[in-house]
């Protein structure tokens, strides 16, 4: 290659690099240069000391989060510990959050941003900011997040005041409504499955049995099966260990000293030496489990650490976790010489599925979907799926 036409070459490059700039920044969201509108809640910062009270309404429900002494509690789940962590953050992108762009002004298209009445729409959120003494300091709608360009990062939060017609995109992300783990963290505990050793289940009036881990590290299965018995279906004292490692934090309330319902207590034993108990009672609503960790050395930090979120608390389980986790030994084992109808493999309520349940299948299980099942917008699937195979694809939504 000649100079020249290294150099032609160059220039070419450079001229490429600017248009590509330019055309960048004039479809971005918004660019550094972008004039802002002023703050979302310009008075928030000055006023933010004598914040104590956070409520949230959102799908004709309520959240109140509330200052008591040093911590913040949710007073609608009977007071559980709120995340320091959580509110600060909360509090820091309404104080920081600019307007930076506006978008509309029509009560008809709200609904694009998810900024309409939350009276009347389940998903925007009303945000009120009260002192001690339940006076407003602050008030917005918050509505759905955008991204940036690459679809990655957070550009920001589409937000209304109310009683104003004019929305807006704050450049800030604004999360919280009205779920106990918006506030709180998000599980009560959960540990790797490979970590666990050993699993006792007690259940009542029934034999008590143990699981061990195989040498692959990974599967466990019955330490004692009775002579004469096999395995029912295959996977079925992995899906045990699986759905104990962890409990999602749903609903929380005081414990309660109460007899009747007990489902039966599961022991988990972790190579570090923690141990974790999960006892659950049954009630109309679904289980509730109460949640004990105890430790030495490096275990007793681990330990400490769940006793916190969980001493003195009980928690809502899925019913379809307790069925998974509080099987009799009956119920794993069968003859010898029976006849599994179907592959041997196959678990109950999952016509078809080889190797019984698979991981995330279940409601709260990992890997799935919160509630089970597939993703929204599975193609072919009723419901509020997507459509069917070789169906049109829907028409983008207008633009608000």
């Amino acid at each position: 290659m000649t100079p020249r036409q290294f150099a032609v070459l160059a220039a070419a490059a450079a001229l490429s690099l600017v248009a590509a700039a330019t055309v960048y920044t004039a479809n971005a969201p918004w660019t550094l240069g972008t004039k802002s509108a002023g703050k979302l809640l310009p008075n928030l910062e000055a006023a933010a000391p004598n914040l104590a009270r956070i409520v949230i309404e959102q799908g004709g429900t309520t959240a109140t989060i509330e200052q008591a002494g040093d911590q913040w509690v949710i007073q609608n789940e009977d007071g559980y510990p709120a995340s320091t962590e959580k509110i600060h953050a909360f509090v820091n992108a309404l104080t920081e959050a600019d307007l930076v762009e506006a978008k509309t002004a029509k009560a008809d298209r709200y609904h694009l941003l998810d900024v309409s009445d939350p009276a009347k729409d389940n998903v925007a959120r009303l945000i009120r900011l009260e002192d001690k003494d339940g006076e407003k300091i602050a008030e917005i709608i918050a509505g759905k997040t955008r991204f940036g360009q690459s679809g990655m990062a957070v550009a920001g939060t589409y937000v209304r005041r109310p009683g104003e017609t004019q929305s807006w995109l704050a450049d800030e992300r604004i999360v919280g409504g009205t779920a106990l783990r918006d506030w709180a963290a998000p599980r009560v505990f959960e540990v790797p499955t490979e970590t666990i050793a050993s699993a006792t289940v007690e259940i009542p009036d029934d034999q008590k049995y143990e699981i061990a881990r195989l040498p692959d590290g990974k599967s466990h299965q019955l330490i004692t099966i009775p002579d004469g018995k096999k395995i029912r279906y295959i996977n079925v004292v992995d899906n045990i260990v699986e759905a104990a490692s962890f409990l999602d934090l749903d609903r929380a309330r005081k414990a309660i000293v109460a007899k009747g319902g007990e489902a039966g207590v599961v022991t988990l034993t972790l190579d570090s030496g923690l141990k974790i108990a999960m006892s659950v009672r049954r009630e109309m609503d679904g289980g509730w489990a109460t949640i004990s960790a105890t430790g030495e050395g490096d275990a007793k930090a681990a330990a400490e650490d769940i006793m916190r979120r969980a001493q003195g608390w009980e928690f809502q389980i899925h019913p379809t976790k307790v069925q998974t986790i509080y099987k009799k030994l009956d119920e794993l084992v069968e003859d010898e010489g029976t006849e599994t109808e179907g592959p041997q493999a196959q678990t109950p309520g999952m016509p078809g599925m080889p190797g019984g349940m698979p991981p995330g299948a279940m409601p709260g299980m990992p890997g799935g979907m919160p509630g089970g099942g597939l993703p929204p917008g599975f193609p072919g699937m009723p419901g509020p799926g997507g459509p069917p195979p070789g169906a049109p694809p829907p028409a983008a939504p207008p633009q608000p």
